[in-house]
């Protein structure tokens, strides 16, 4: 009478819970869907943008990247993002690819825009974007790549003006000083004789007029020292155009110098670049050998494909208390979720169960009349943690779990509602020790963005009889708390514990 009985509350159970769960969806599918608007925009590289990662402005997650996909008209990423309810953008809004990490991964920031415009000295009025949009303004940083192209169209230019440089320093700037210094060489030889002749002049004229009027013995004497300040005028003026131009002359070797330098840095450079070219020496063999190209190319794709997966890995860190009314005691889990992909997870739960571990103890003694009794009885350690390794994947709203639930076999399944806001769930376990399957069903709301959640639902609905003593009741109902946040430093610690256990299994 008590199996069948059993049996039609886990029938009924099970056919309020998927009728619930249908209802909701059916309520709630159509209009969460229509929750938020529809805008795209075009990149040139998408490579780090993924399905369902945040969109953010000021630090705020406003919306998520819904798809994206290769549009063959421009011959671009096209990114379609839907924005959240009462986010307001403009016509002269700004989307911009943003590093969210060193590993590679990005996000995307939004700038709403002004309502307002100054174009060509007139105010004008941005328009609302609305459902279906584009925006216009997008930004991407540029790449590795890019970088190298410029400098390569560069240093062909720099090379180019350092030989006008060499020709003209060699050519016409030389040139032109040493004819200024010649010029004044020649000229101040002729007006040296120039000087003397007159001195000779003023000579003879002082002898054929000594018997005449002072006036012009004065006016000679004039003559003589005006001649003597010419001259030594002119002899300063060489020392100091020579001066000159030996400065002019050193300044000229000194550039010829480093031009020279110059020249044979780049005949070394060529050499060394004709050396690689042909093969010669380890780099020449690695550009030259096509085989340890292509097994570099190999060694960097699955370096890629590994530094891909480590980037859209997610770690999720979930505390999660319950009071259980009829046991009058608390039931407390620690858990670490998994997510190489939006659908796919591996959860780690380390739960402390007030029933604590139970197990089933057969003991075979020998009566008086030589027959062998055997009794079973359970045991509870209730200092010893129990703890879930579950694989789980997600199709559109519902979730199936399945590997070992609370230290025993187990699967599960989870049917979510209102954007992952509400979420129905059963789990089936620990077939040992009870004399039915261990049956949990429990409701889970999200009362804080999506972190904190309030947690509602009943254990072991099966199972009717009381635990033995210290064990709590079997029957059960629950009311608690839950706290999830992404943690991406636990990812690191992952990454790094795991090369850190392969580094110690190969030098052991």
């Amino acid at each position: 009478m008590r199996k069948s009985w059993a049996s039609v509350t886990v029938g009924a159970l099970a056919l309020a819970v998927l009728a619930g769960g249908y209802g909701l969806f059916m309520y709630t599918g159509e209009r969460s869907g229509r929750d938020g608007y529809l805008l795209h925009a075009f990149f040139n590289d998408a490579l780090g943008l993924f399905d369902k990662s945040g969109v953010r402005s000021a630090g705020i997650d406003i919306g998520k990247i819904e798809a994206k996909a290769f549009d063959p008209g421009s011959g671009k990423a096209k990114i379609t993002l839907r924005m959240n309810k009462g986010i307001v953008l403009y016509q002269n809004a700004v989307v911009s690819k943003r590093s969210a990490s060193l590993l590679g991964e990005f996000y995307l920031d939004v700038d709403p825009g002004t309502e307002f415009e100054t174009q060509n000295g007139v105010r004008k009025q941005m328009r609302i974007l609305s459902d279906g949009d584009r925006i216009t303004f997008v930004n991407e940083a540029s790449n590795v790549g890019q970088i190298i192209d410029q400098v390569n169209l560069t240093l062909p230019l720099l090379q180019q003006i350092l030989r006008d440089v060499h020709a003209i320093t060699s050519g016409p700037v030389k040139q032109i000083a040493d004819n200024a210094n010649d010029m004044v060489a020649r000229n101040s030889v002729v007006l040296e004789r120039l000087l003397l002749r007159v001195d000779n002049i003023a000579a003879s004229v002082e002898s054929i007029t000594r018997t005449e009027s002072d006036d012009i013995k004065v006016t000679l004497r004039n003559v003589r020292e005006i001649s003597e300040g010419l001259k030594s005028l002119v002899g300063k003026s060489e020392g100091e155009v020579s001066a000159t131009g030996q400065e002019l002359r050193g300044s000229i070797g000194s550039l010829q110098k480093s031009i020279d330098t110059l020249e044979r840095s780049m005949n070394n450079v060529e050499t060394v670049t004709e050396r690689l070219k042909e093969g010669e020496g380890t780099a020449g063999r690695l550009l030259a050998d096509d085989t340890i190209a292509n097994n570099i190319e190999q060694i960097t794709e699955d370096a890629g494909g590994f530094v891909r997966s480590i980037t859209r890995l997610q770690t999720v860190l979930g505390l999660r208390t319950e009071y259980n009314y009829l046991a009058k005691t608390f039931k407390n889990y620690f858990s670490i979720q998994i997510a190489p992909r939006p659908d796919k997870f591996y959860l780690l739960e380390i739960v402390d169960d007030p029933r604590g571990f139970r197990e089933v103890v057969r003991t075979t003694t020998q009566s008086s009349d030589r027959n062998l009794v055997e009794e079973t009885t359970i045991k509870n350690s209730v200092d010893k943690l129990r703890f879930s390794l579950m694989f789980g994947k997600r199709i559109g709203g519902f979730t199936g779990r399945f590997g070992i639930k609370e230290s025993t076999g187990g699967a599960g399944f989870d049917l979510h509602f209102l954007e992952d806001r509400l979420m129905l769930s059963v789990d089936v376990f620990d077939t040992r020790s009870n004399e039915y399957p261990r049956v949990q069903g429990r409701t889970t709301m999200a009362i804080y963005n999506h972190n904190l959640f309030l947690i509602a639902g009943v254990d072991d609905v099966i199972n009717q009889r009381r635990a033995v003593a210290g064990g709590g009741a079997f029957f059960d109902w629950f009311l608690g708390l839950q706290l999830l946040f992404r943690d991406d430093d636990v990812k690191s610690m992952l990454f790094l514990g795991g090369s850190a256990l392969g580094g110690a299994s190969k030098s052991n």
